[in-house]
């Protein structure tokens, strides 16, 4: 008998001892399952919107590809010969810090930009619909009261109704620069900025500090303080523009990127699809550094890279390199710019790249062709996608060999049916020395740009699958 309890109890212990050894390896396993480290860090972002996107207030669904093009071609030129009258005036001497410098704008609002930003500001937050501009340095929306301003597509922001809204106050003296602002101070004691831009539009207000609401990738908001915001009440010239201000990237020390820690990526996909909703910008230390990199130059808040040659296919073209080199005086280089779709060369480059293309096409294609409006623009009778899908890559190839590769969406466009055309046009004679890679040139890559550690990623990709 006593033989039996023993021998029930050591099974009951074994027993109990089973339990206790799976019930800590489930826990065990539970815990690894949801532990913090094992899932990706989010990412402050907003979303990016393309001017001919069905989400943006531009959309026309009844243009013809056409009027598209003509109205990228327009405002590409218009973008490329304000960049250089900038440049100009600082090139002479200004300061960066002179008012009358200052206040010249780089985006007239006729031009607009490549793409938009939607994002929130003030608490409650308000939906903003901002042009976004790597040129610029400023970030300013339109706020109640609003004289001259058009009826946008969002609410225009009333910084009476935010409790996080706390307009720059300042005290006039020695110098008429508000602190690290782009502003000047009044007789009155507040800090007022005005922007100007070629075709006449100007923009006056104050400078405040405010909470900027951005998105998460983990489908959250992020809510962040921004110390200079330009706000204003003043919009002089044209007003048939939707959006509600500027969300301004360039390097200056009063931008919402410099107040987000000096780093930021962004990532364009197909441009010729409408439809196409993954473009994205990314802020701070979550911006996507992957892929080639190379050295980035900052210089009067644009972006320089260094080009070194250029390949059609596996024949790299013959052209010297110091013709894309930026000039101790300020002019030429070569600039990456957001803003601007179509890519200009210098014409020294561009002549010899477009007799390799040239002679390519001229194989298989009726042209070339002459548009009188765009007399420079190397067109031919075809389909891109159609005519043109054995062409070879073009590669722009950057210093310590990263390389951008434009493919036949990124080195051509369908100009109208029937009719292709070259996407990289010769510099213009107002800026023959400056070559700008534009926005068809970047799309289908996130490229990544640390300015303190004067680098630049790049790296090819579907930006959907940058979304998780």
């Amino acid at each position: 008998m006593a033989m039996a309890d023993t021998t029930v109890g050591l099974s009951l212990l074994f027993l109990l001892i089973a339990q206790i050894v799976s019930l800590l390896f489930s826990s065990h396993t539970a815990f690894a399952r949801t532990t913090p480290s094992a899932s990706k860090p989010s990412r402050i972002t907003a979303k990016l919107i393309h001017r001919n996107s069905i989400l943006s207030p531009y959309y026309k669904p009844n243009a013809t590809v056409w009027e598209l093009n003509q109205e990228a071609l327009h405002r590409s030129h218009a973008r490329v010969q304000h960049i250089q009258q900038i440049r100009g005036i600082f090139n002479n001497g200004a300061s960066i810090l002179d008012n009358d410098t200052m206040s010249v704008g780089l985006i007239a609002d006729k031009i607009g930009t490549l793409f938009l930003a939607k994002l929130s500001i003030g608490q409650p937050p308000v939906p903003q619909l901002l042009d976004v501009d790597t040129g610029s340095s400023l970030t300013w929306i339109r706020c109640v009261p609003c004289n001259g301003c058009s009826k946008q597509d969002v609410p225009m922001f009333d910084p009476s109704k935010s409790s996080s809204y706390a307009a720059t106050t300042c005290t006039k003296g020695s110098s008429n620069v508000c602190g690290d602002s782009a502003g000047t101070c009044s007789e009155a004691g507040n800090c007022k900025f005005v922007v100007s831009y070629a075709d006449g539009t100007r923009v006056e207000g104050v400078i405040a500090s405010e909470t900027m609401i951005l998105e998460t990738t983990d489908e959250g908001q992020a809510p962040v303080h921004i110390n200079v915001l330009g706000c204003a009440n003043i919009n002089d010239g044209v007003t048939d523009n939707q959006e509600s201000g500027l969300l301004g990237l360039g390097t200056e020390k009063y931008s919402v990127l410099k107040q987000l820690g000096g780093k930021f990526s962004h990532c364009f996909g197909d441009m010729h699809n409408p439809n196409y909703e993954y473009n994205m910008l990314v802020f701070g230390d979550g911006a996507i550094f992957e892929g080639d990199v190379t050295p980035i130059d900052t210089h009067l808040g644009y972006y320089f890279v260094i080009l070194e040659g250029i390949s059609v296919g596996e024949e790299k073209l013959d052209i010297d390199p110091s013709i894309f080199k930026l000039q101790s005086d300020g002019d030429g280089g070569v600039m990456v710019d957001s803003g601007t779709t179509y890519t200009s060369m210098v014409k020294g480059a561009y002549d010899v790249l477009r007799q390799k293309v040239q002679s390519l096409l001229d194989q298989f294609l009726n042209g070339p062709i002459k548009y009188p409006t765009f007399p420079d623009l190397l067109c031919y009778k075809g389909q891109v996608d159609r005519d043109l899908s054995g062409f070879p890559a073009v590669a722009l190839h950057l210093a310590q060999g990263a390389d951008i590769v434009l493919d036949t969406h990124s080195m051509f466009v369908q100009m109208e049916e029937g009719t292709l055309c070259m996407a990289v046009e010769p510099a213009d004679k107002n800026a023959e020395e400056l070559t700008v890679i534009g926005g068809l040139a970047l799309q289908s890559y996130n490229v990544g740009y640390d300015i303190d550690g004067g680098k630049m990623h790049v790296q090819r990709i579907d930006c959907q699958l940058l979304q998780s």
